[in-house]
């Protein structure tokens, strides 16, 4: 039997016809400034909107034993029909408060991990936030939006005998609060940050290199006060942005490894930043780069997928009871 999605709603249709526009105008930028590996930025913003829409559910429907959730390419998700507790409708998925996690959150619908202060994580896989039907199963929450509901609900009773409401159902979650100690990270960072630079500005010339090719060559000068600027600010900027959203997220995630592993992505940020200013600083001094570009471009790249893959895998390992 199968289901069919329903069609995206205003917001998404808005959200995927600027954005595509947007990245297309961008592309041409690009392509008419001959800026260096141009057709690397085209590929990656075109790519953006494909790919978005290609990971968009396609159809919902029965097969095998499994409820299916198959988007336009790649993996199909199963959901044993023995493991659905229940399955109840929302008039409104935003009365949940969810927060997007790990996803899409527009571009073609609303697809991925969202994660809500008492139910903790959903997987949604939804092409409009109205009338969306939410799967209980032992695995956790999927949330869907087919596009006639009142026909999956039907459909489930009668297989199952099981009454479904269009109550948000009640919650039995337990939530543990992540520690604000984890902030000690990117407070030390800063203020390490802060402390390099008033001991490194007096040793540096009145114009400095700092901006510089691919090949590490200095092809951008400023006077030496932009040295403050630009190893100040975006830490103080960062810092700030981190603290906010810790006491934000510390409410709505069950699981506090999530969170932290949010704040040790940001404090990587703030390492290359920080890397960016000393190497700056010993480049206008010393005359060298300690190490490449491409070197430090590898490795803190690698150290950022390591970190993105165990957010992830804390997220999708979570298990509502």
């Amino acid at each position: 039997m199968d289901f069919k999605p329903a069609r995206l709603d205003t917001l998404s249709q808005v959200t995927s016809i600027i954005t595509s526009l947007f990245l297309i105008g961008l592309s041409f930028f690009f392509l008419m400034n001959r800026i260096p590996f141009n057709g690397i930025f085209v590929l990656m913003m075109l790519a953006i909107p494909l790919v978005s829409y290609l990971l968009s559910p396609k159809k919902y429907y029965v097969q095998g034993g499994n409820f299916v959730i198959e988007k336009m390419i790649g993996k199909k998700i199963f959901i044993p029909l023995s493991e659905i507790e229940n399955v109840f409708e929302i008039e409104d998925f935003y009365k949940l408060k969810p927060l997007r996690a790990l996803g899409n959150g527009g571009l073609f619908g609303y697809y991925g991990i969202y994660t809500t202060k008492d139910y903790g994580n959903v997987n949604c896989q939804l092409t409009r936030m109205k009338k969306v039907v939410l799967i209980k199963t032992k695995r956790g929450y999927y949330a869907i939006s087919p596009e006639k509901p009142e026909v999956l609900l039907n459909w489930f009773n009668s297989l199952t005998g099981k009454t479904t409401t269009g109550e948000i159902p009640e919650s039995r979650a337990q939530r543990k609060k992540a520690n604000p100690l984890i902030l000690l990270l990117p407070d030390t960072i800063c203020v390490s940050m802060l402390i390099m630079v008033i001991l490194l500005y007096p040793q540096l010339p009145d114009k400095i290199a700092t901006h510089f090719d691919l090949q590490g060559n200095p092809d951008g000068w400023s006077p030496r006060i932009s040295f403050v600027y630009l190893g100040i600010i975006p830490q103080v900027v960062m810092l700030a942005t981190t603290v906010s959203a810790f006491f934000i997220m510390r409410n709505k995630f069950h699981e506090p490894k999530v969170i932290y592993l949010l704040i040790i992505m940001v404090s990587v940020i703030q390492l290359i930043v920080a890397y960016t200013s000393f190497d700056i600083y010993w480049f206008n001094v010393h005359k060298y780069h300690l190490f490449s570009m491409n070197e430090m471009f590898l490795f803190f790249t690698g150290l950022f997928l390591i970190l993105l893959y165990l957010y992830y895998r804390a997220l999708t390992n979570k298990r509502l009871k």
